[in-house]
């Protein structure tokens, strides 16, 4: 998994709602890295600060801001080079003038774009403004630990959403923003994000919003585990509720 997706601020919410597996998955989609020639990490530093760019130091890898600080990226070293982790998303405009000033400044070319290009193919940038607002400019589609429809719809309703299904789609509205769930299959529910220029706020509902869906679900076990227990002529001996909210029942089993 790349960090460059992975240490951005909003991306440690949507770790929490879209679970590990999930999330990794989603960084690896939603990014492209272009190979360089750099070896050496003194080299790739100095030529990076030469071109007028920062290159800072950030765990094993590298940042670097490309359009003031709205738009960045890391570096990462795979295979004994150094390589480039990019948004899908990110301006075209901005990543090739950045590769154009490095390679001024190595005196060499320094990166194989073919990344670049198959980017550009998969994701129709061609077509879309080169501008880092182009990722808000389209509907977002992010993976959800949510299976139970009839468990999300009933937390949607208790947030104070007001949503509405139709079959096995569920709608509702968030602020300025549209929020579209979808199941297909057995798989959980992805949401698409339709109009929301700032993320943060919509990551941090959703965030909320899991954290309900997981007191329903506690809820909808621990109801199901009593009535058993009662069928089993089970009695409970003692129901503690722990920090974490989790709670564990102590049950006598009659002879």
């Amino acid at each position: 998994m790349s960090v460059s997706l992975a240490l951005v601020p909003i991306a440690l919410a949507m770790r929490l709602v879209m679970g590990k597996k999930n999330f990794d998955n989603w960084v690896q989609s939603m990014q492209f890295s272009i190979p360089s020639l750099f070896e050496k990490e003194s080299e790739l530093a100095r030529t990076v600060r030469k071109a007028g760019y920062d290159c800072e130091k950030w765990g094993s890898s590298y940042k670097t801001h490309i359009d003031g600080e709205d738009l960045f990226f890391f570096w990462e070293f795979l295979n004994g080079k150094w390589v480039a982790v990019f948004g899908k998303y990110d301006s075209r405009q901005h990543i090739e003038r950045f590769i154009a000033n490095v390679n001024r400044a190595a005196g060499k070319q320094m990166f194989d774009v073919s990344t670049l290009q198959q980017n550009e193919l998969k994701t129709g940038s061609a077509a879309l403004p080169a501008t880092n607002t182009t990722a808000a400019m389209l509907p977002q589609a992010f993976p959800t630990n949510f299976r139970d429809g009839e468990l999300l719809f009933k937390t949607l309703k208790e947030f104070g959403i007001n949503p509405v299904r139709n079959g096995s789609v569920i709608t509702c509205k968030i602020e300025n923003s549209h929020l579209t769930f979808r199941q297909s299959g057995d798989h959980p529910f992805q949401v698409e994000i339709h109009n929301e220029p700032d993320l943060r706020k919509i990551f941090q509902y959703l965030s909320d919003i899991d954290d309900d869906y997981k007191r329903c679900l506690q809820e909808v076990v621990y109801k199901k585990l009593k009535a058993r227990a009662e069928e089993r002529n089970m009695t409970i001996e003692s129901e503690e509720v722990m920090e974490d909210n989790s709670i564990v029942l102590t049950l006598n089993i009659g002879s």
